[in-house]
């Protein structure tokens, strides 16, 4: 430890170099790791607000509950389980009646029972009361600036929609996610006009067209079961459904391909700079060497370098990160895990011991009488 933390004193600019190094690749590696664990959020929180074991969806579907259609029926084959009907559609709407591209927005309407398991908590507002009002997960509010009491008007079909309540923070595949009745947000509902039909008021839409199937898209399975796929349906683990949500997998891979090299890159640098100043002091270890100072007392003092300059710069690194987090503007999906945050720390530390493992064991090999001559 004294050998180390002496060199280091007296040789500063060189080792604030190395420092530097590892915080901005340290720093990188974190902000990578924000930005990707932000955008799986953005794809997977409201599914993993479900707590599902399985989703049931009509098979033949390629496991894409947007495009699955069951009878309402097949509900009740499975009532003897803890279970949620849900309907699922992607749509257009206008903010407060503004028909322009900056009030234009893309949502993910959700519809459920109010007396579901996946109904969500309603954190600042009231239930809805009628079919017309919705409740806006808080994405809405941070993201849009929307507030209680705005509208939202669906471009497809024109409907108007009430904010009365703002639930826990929301999105499914990156889009922000509003909720209403299960029959609100089925497919049949998405085309139709109410406004061309009637003189009826928000709160008392009808169904679309006499006689139409009920179809909802999908059951949501709460607790571990048997249940099997079959010709009609298809029973999907949730972990499995989330990979198959279209472009999860390949942001992934690429995220954590992105960072993993980023990691294996630095402790390279930090090896061969170690390697380097190793060998620069080949002398100086030569007649440490004839004084009696061993080679392995030498090498933990080379390694316990690597390790200090590395949590100096992994510790500014993340100090920085967690800095501009704080000034990121809320429409950047950035969210910071903080075990993901130690296990990069830690790999970062691992590999650069291994790196530094080659400059050991080149001080195992001086001859203090070959490099002295």
């Amino acid at each position: 430890m004294f050998l180390a933390l002496k060199e280091i004193k007296k040789e500063k600019k060189r080792f604030i170099l190395i420092i530097s190094i590892t915080v901005l690749i340290s720093y990188l590696v974190y902000f990578l790791m924000g930005l990707a664990y932000g955008l799986s959020q953005d794809n997977t929180s409201e599914i993993e607000r479900w707590n599902a074991e399985s989703i049931v969806l009509k098979s033949g579907v390629n496991k894409n509950i947007l495009s699955s259609q069951l009878d309402k029926d097949i509900y009740y084959d499975y009532d003897d389980k803890e279970i949620s009907a849900i309907n699922i559609a992607r749509t257009v709407g206008y903010l407060n009646g503004e028909k322009s591209d900056d009030t234009t927005e893309n949502f993910v309407l959700i519809g459920m029972r109010q007396d579901s398991p996946i109904y969500p908590e309603v954190l600042e507002g009231r239930l809805p009361e009628n079919s017309g009002e919705i409740i806006g997960s808080m994405s809405l509010k941070n993201e849009l600036n929307l507030k209680l009491g705005d509208i939202i008007e669906l471009s497809s079909n024109e409907s108007k929609f009430k904010i009365v309540g703002f639930s826990q923070e929301a999105k499914y595949s990156v889009s922000p996610v509003i909720y209403t009745d299960l029959e609100m947000a089925s497919q049949a509902m998405m085309l139709f006009n109410p406004n061309r039909n009637s003189e009826q008021a928000i709160d008392t839409y009808t169904t679309p067209t006499p006689n139409m199937p009920d179809l909802i898209s999908a059951i949501i399975v709460h607790q571990n079961n048997d249940l099997k796929s079959n010709d009609d349906v298809e029973v999907i683990p949730v972990d499995e459904f989330i990979l198959a949500l279209p472009g999860y997998l390949a942001q992934v891979l690429t995220f954590g391909l992105m960072i993993g090299f980023l990691v294996l890159i630095s402790s390279i640098i930090l090896g061969v700079f170690m390697y380097i100043i190793t060998n620069q002091k080949r002398q100086t270890f030569a007649i440490m060497k004839i004084q009696g100072i061993s080679s392995s007392y030498i090498g933990k003092s080379v390694l316990l370098q690597t390790v200090i300059l590395n949590i100096i710069g992994i510790s500014i690194g993340l100090g920085l990160n967690l800095i501009s987090a704080y000034f990121l503007p809320t429409a950047v999906p950035f969210e910071i895990n903080g075990l993901y945050y130690f296990i990069i720390a830690l790999l970062m530390l691992l590999f650069s011991i291994v790196g530094a493992l080659f400059s050991v064991s080149s001080i195992a090999k001086i001859d203090p009488l070959e490099v002295l001559e």
